[in-house]
């Protein structure tokens, strides 16, 4: 057989993780099909030691490829190519004729694992990628090593503490170069809030524990209460949902708002996840942002492309109001949907008793503290005239629920409100230094107008304001909190573990994800305001290196005169050492022939003494010598022989 038995495993076990960790490029349909084609492939090698048919695979592979194309308009270019590639590999092993096609097959899988990376950047699944890089490496090891060679660890171990530094020295300093090609966008569901916001949908984003984002400050942590993460305004309502405005939903970057500093600015770099979306996340009104961010309408920050992978930027905001943009804007947020009649009713009739915006908030707040109000994720379903319903009814809601109702109210009190989707809070590591938001902070609160500024307004702070001063946890029902704990998230070891792994991860993301085409500029740049002693560095490790290529050179020189002295005499006194016993020495013998032959003694001790300066002491003038004598004395020594074998 052409290819070992444990080495089709081998690539049977690469491809089925290869199809684990690029499942988001495959529907359903297509990875049943691929793990049933690798499991028939496993039997087929287990029973019989060998590979299916060719013509089986062509067939196969034929109406599979179909299949495909007529789902590649769906699935996306990008999905598209990893899935004929990964066909193409498990094809391949149907039918392993020649040694040229597994050195294509292990080039295949070579691409495969590095489109993982496109897929993923946690630094766990980055070790399960390397790790099968190496068992990819190994196999092509073993396809063309004999079968008796084994990996020399050492060997091995060595060659990588060489490229190492190498490797690293590329990484820090090599220049960052732009994208050769662009990934296609390819359809993939999106993570976190929408662009529509209706009773239910922040309930059900809050049982999610992911990771959403991750903040690092330059300057003080904020308040827990000032730490409003903005990701989306809601200004249009049909009576039961609110949605994004048209006007939000482009990428055409806006003047700061924020044009003084006489408010306290937060310097700050987030970390964000995969979304598959544009929205990003900020405080307050933006100041300033990095270049590879947009700010647009309503002070938000947005991608100008689908956030496919870990995304890293810079922000400076200054949390106080956020200013007008436009009396536009003030139109947007005072249009009325109908419905919702009662509500109607106690807008007007708390404005003509608070007819001054803050007031009317406060009364708002002391209606929901008053009345027997509840905050649950659980509420009950609302109809048509949700806000209705729920005022006066159910009075049992989560976040989006209390801000609908008070967007609507002030609206109706003739004052532009807006419901604003976002984060609150999140979970502060002092000891790594950053806040870890996750999906479960999802939060919805208001935003009204008084005097040109938008003015923040959270009304669940009225009815569970440990939302907002500790932790969703503490604002929910004991029957409730067991819904946001996964069962495994009860055992204190395993919750441990999983915390360490995610400050791990966020090294990985500061330091090898985020280390970019600035943060090596700024590298470059502090490297030159230490030049002197990098110089000094850079000389001292030059002269050591010297040093250590003159010590080599000087061991390999007397290890070569050692061995020349050793050709010399053993291929001139071959004959008389042909009886030398092996443990003995060439010295000893020749002084053993000395004394049994006192004729022969004195140019034996001579080349003794030349042989033993020239090996032991490796001076270039006794290996001269040696030859000298051995030319000189050629004739004594064959006498010698003849003798000694007459005798």
């Amino acid at each position: 057989m052409l290819i070992d038995k444990r080495l089709l495993m081998l690539w049977l076990v690469i491809q089925l993780s290869l199809l684990a960790l690029l499942n988001e490029a495959f529907s359903l349909w297509i990875s049943a099909i691929y793990v049933l084609l690798l499991v028939y492939l496993a039997v087929q090698v287990l029973r019989n030691n060998t590979t299916a048919s060719l013509t089986l695979a062509n067939v196969l592979s034929g109406l599979i490829a179909i299949a495909l194309i007529i789902n590649a308009r769906q699935a996306g270019v990008l999905h598209f190519m990893l899935q004929i590639l990964l066909l193409a590999a498990i094809a391949r092993l149907f039918a392993l004729k020649h040694l040229h096609e597994a050195r294509q097959l292990i080039w295949v899988h070579y691409f495969l694992i590095a489109c993982c990376f496109i897929m993923h950047q946690d630094m766990v699944v980055a070790l399960l990628i390397l790790s099968l890089f190496a068992a990819n490496l190994y196999s092509q090891y073993r396809l063309f090593a004999p079968r008796q060679a084994r990996l020399n660890i050492k060997l091995t171990g060595r060659a990588m503490l060489i490229i190492l530094p190498l490797w690293l020295g590329m990484f820090l300093l090599f220049p960052r170069l732009a994208p050769l090609w662009q990934i296609p966008s390819a359809k993939m569901a999106s993570t976190g809030l929408s662009d529509m916001l209706d009773p239910g949908s922040i309930e059900q984003l809050v049982q999610d524990n992911s990771l959403a984002f991750r903040v690092e400050f330059d300057t003080a942590l904020p308040q827990r209460q000032q730490l409003y993460w903005r990701s989306y305004l809601y200004e249009d309502f049909d009576g039961r949902r609110w949605q994004v405005n048209a006007h939000h939903k482009d990428n055409r970057p806006q003047q700061n708002a924020a044009t003084t500093n006489d408010g306290k600015l937060s310097e700050y770099r987030v970390i964000a996840e995969a979304s598959q979306q544009h929205n990003l996340f900020a405080l307050g009104s933006v100041y300033q942002h990095s270049a590879n961010v947009a700010l647009v309408t309503g002070q938000l920050i947005r991608s100008p492309k689908l956030v496919s992978q870990r995304f890293s930027y810079q922000l400076t905001s200054d949390l106080q109001a956020i200013p007008l943009q436009s009396e536009q804007e003030r139109s947007r947020n005072l249009q009325l949907a109908a419905g919702n009649p009662a509500t109607q009713q106690l807008a007007l009739a708390l404005k003509q008793r608070y007819p001054q915006p803050n007031e009317l908030v406060a009364a708002i707040a002391e209606h929901f503290r008053q009345q027997p109000f509840y905050y649950s994720l659980r509420p009950p379903a609302l109809g048509r005239d949700s806000v209705d319903q729920f005022l006066f009814q159910t009075r049992t809601g989560f976040c989006s629920h209390y801000a609908s109702a008070t967007a609507l109210l002030l609206r109706h009190a003739g004052i532009p409100a807006r419901v604003v989707g976002g984060y609150l809070g999140g979970d502060w590591h002092a000891e790594q230094g950053y806040l870890a938001v996750r999906q479960r902070e999802a939060h919805a609160w208001v935003e009204y107008l008084q005097q040109g500024q938008w003015q923040r307004f959270d009304p669940t702070a009225a009815v569970a304001p440990q939302r907002v001063l500790d932790s969703l946890d503490m604002a929910l029902p004991e029957n409730e909190r067991d819904m946001l704990r996964s069962p495994w998230q009860s055992l204190a070891l395993i919750q441990l573990f999983s915390q360490q792994l995610m400050h791990l991860d966020y090294y990985w993301s500061v330091w090898v994800l985020g280390f970019d085409d600035t943060q090596q500029k700024n590298l470059w740049q502090a490297l030159g305001k230490h030049w002197r002693a990098i110089l000094y560095i850079t000389v001292a490790l030059l002269l050591l290196s010297l040093c250590i290529v003159l010590w080599h050179w000087y061991s390999s020189t007397r290890l070569n005169r050692a061995a020349l002295a050793q050709r010399l005499v053993f291929s001139a006194l071959k004959p008389l050492l042909a009886a030398k016993p092996a443990h003995q020495s060439v010295s000893g013998y020749l002084q053993q022939l000395a004394a049994n032959h006192p004729a022969y003694a004195e140019p034996l001790l001579q080349i003794t003494e030349q042989y033993d300066l020239a090996v032991y002491a490796s001076q270039p003038q006794a290996e001269h010598e040696l030859r000298k004598r051995l030319k000189q004395y050629q004739q004594q020594f064959k006498q010698l022989n003849r003798l000694i074998q007459n005798t």
